[in-house]
């Protein structure tokens, strides 16, 4: 003879194994999608596009674009532009 319920219990459990493990999978997969931009600038990049500017550099590049009035802003090109238009560095030299 059958317990009915068990097979509500049963039911109900395997339901819930089936939702977590969708939502696992729904999270792997948006996680692997979010990824996979910066995955293809690694793989696309050279050696200078990667590279991560430190703050200190950062305030350094700042006050040598007001020093020298390069005509450049920060907020319009970025600071990786500027790292590749002046591969020498010139805001070190000081």
């Amino acid at each position: 003879m059958r317990n009915p319920l068990a097979l509500k219990v049963e039911s109900r459990v395997g339901m819930v194994l089936v939702f977590l493990f969708s939502a696992f999978l729904v999270g792997f997969f948006l996680i692997a999608v979010k990824n996979l931009g910066s995955d293809t600038d690694i793989l696309n990049a050279t050696g200078t596009s990667l590279k991560i500017v430190s703050p200190e550099e950062r305030l350094l590049i700042d006050q040598w674009l007001k020093q020298e009035n390069i005509g450049l802003s920060v907020k319009e090109v970025g600071y990786r532009y500027i790292i590749q238009k002046f591969p020498d560095k010139p805001w070190l030299a000081k």
